[in-house]
């Protein structure tokens, strides 16, 4: 999933353009706190068992859930969550222009594309969009500042 900023105003292109030429480092800072982000939401999302359009997922088949419970795991509802690796292994990479979250592992990227086809969990949902753009936003603004204050 690639986050990058975008924006049907001209002059906000333009000025995110000269902002990536003149201050790349703080841009790619931003976009990759952001995905640290939008990382945590993902997670925090999957454990309670939503998917990013704010509908709970679809219930484990039977078979599973009878899996699930012999291994002592949870089955009130489905985290997508036995071992913990799929999600712990989820990292990002940013640049100047983007930040991209993906796994890291071979693996666990396939059983993510697996889950991903019956429970959308690795997505932004529509009320998600804000608060993400309000934490680039934030943490550009506060970057910005300290960077102009070490220039001078």
């Amino acid at each position: 999933m690639k986050i990058t900023v975008e924006d049907n105003s001209l002059q906000v292109a333009k000025n995110f353009e000269k902002q990536v030429r003149e201050q790349p480092l703080i841009v790619k800072t931003a976009l990759g706190r952001t995905a640290e982000f939008l990382m945590g939401l993902i997670k925090q999302r999957t454990a309670r068992g939503m998917s990013a359009d704010g509908n709970s997922f679809p219930p484990y088949t039977e078979a599973y859930k009878t899996f699930r419970q012999q291994a002592g795991r949870q089955t009130q509802y489905p985290d997508l969550n036995f071992s913990g690796q799929m999600l712990s292994n989820i990292t990002q990479r940013s640049q100047p222009t983007q930040a991209i979250i993906y796994f890291a592992n071979k693996f666990q990227n396939v059983k993510a594309l697996g889950n991903q086809k019956k429970r959308k969990f690795f997505a932004i949902g529509a009320r998600e969009i804000q608060p993400i753009m309000n934490v680039f936003m934030q943490t550009y603004k506060k970057l910005s500042k300290i960077w102009v204050n070490e220039k001078i």
